[in-house]
């Protein structure tokens, strides 16, 4: 009966606001084609090939040797943090399904391979929203340092949880069912982008102080960083939040991620919590270097 009544009141609102919701549709179906196809799908599609031609376990065959407990994390991590989110929880739901990592470790590596895209913080976010405001190093660091300093961290909480089985195996590989699983995939990410930018095109009108602003551009980080942007701020407390922003991915990148999980105890709770520590310590780092170097910003 509440879902029914939640339903019936988001249509009305939908209706109410029907030029908003439009207008938010149109944003985030052009996001997604003009932005999210381009730079997600061939990951996808090399994702999808390397997890069913087997490729992740002939490359622990020859490696594993050499970090024998923690070769799949390494390679969640670095693929994650290269090809961006969701492709990071995709990995990471691959490695559990084929017992590579057990549900509880997946849940600890979650956060830390599910960062943006290089290209994206790189010819989006540094170069169109700062513009080139700080050093393109300092930005990347206060990005990746919270990552690698906290990693450690979980190394020992859980040193036998992972497989250790890393013989080589061949699987049959079909070209089809990798297409339409990429598919698929970009297929819910374009929808969570629409309903988040829906959300935010009917929110935003009733948001007229900064401190409401700033948490509405939380809801999705493309739109969030624009808005960001045009906020009275502080240049240095502007240019802070854009990087968190950035670390932390926005509430819609949240969702997309859940959408890639199929393994059972997935925690989103926790992946919550993580990323808004790493977004924090995005925000200190940037917040140190300018008070520091005050005369960089231009």
């Amino acid at each position: 009966m509440k879902k029914f009544f939640s339903m019936l009141f988001l249509l009305f609102l939908l209706l109410i606001f029907h030029e908003a919701a439009i207008e938010g549709a149109k944003t985030g179906l052009l996001l997604w084609y003009q932005t999210l196809i381009p730079s997600l799908m061939p990951f996808l599609l090399i994702t999808n090939a390397l997890s069913e031609t087997g490729a992740y376990q002939s490359v622990t065959s020859h490696l594993g040797h050499l970090l024998p407990c923690r070769i799949y994390e390494i390679i969640a991590i670095f693929l994650g943090n290269l090809c961006g989110y969701p492709i990071g929880g995709k990995i990471i739901n691959d490695f559990v399904k084929n017992d590579y990592l057990t549900p509880y470790r997946g849940n600890q590596l979650l956060p830390f391979s599910s960062q943006a895209s290089p290209m994206f913080l790189i010819g989006y976010v540094h170069m169109h929203i700062l513009k080139n405001s700080i050093p393109l190093s300092i930005f990347l660091l206060a990005i990746y340092l919270p990552v690698f300093f906290l990693y450690p961290f979980i190394i020992h909480s859980s040193a036998l949880t992972t497989n250790h089985n890393i013989e080589n195996a061949s699987k049959k590989f079909n070209i089809c069912d990798t297409f339409m699983h990429a598919v698929q995939i970009m297929v819910m990410i374009g929808l969570y982008v629409m309903i988040f930018s829906i959300a935010l095109e009917i929110l935003f009108p009733f948001c007229n102080k900064n401190t409401t602003r700033i948490l509405l551009s939380f809801l999705e980080i493309t739109n969030g960083l624009k808005l960001l942007n045009t906020l009275s701020l502080p240049v240095s407390s502007k240019v802070a939040l854009i990087c968190a922003l950035s670390s932390f991915g926005g509430i819609c990148s949240i969702f997309q991620i859940h959408g890639v999980l199929e393994y059972k105890n997935a925690n989103m709770k926790k992946y919550l919590l993580d990323k808004f520590i790493l977004s924090a310590g995005t925000f200190l780092i940037i917040q140190c270097y300018l008070l520091l170097s005050p005369k960089t910003i231009h």
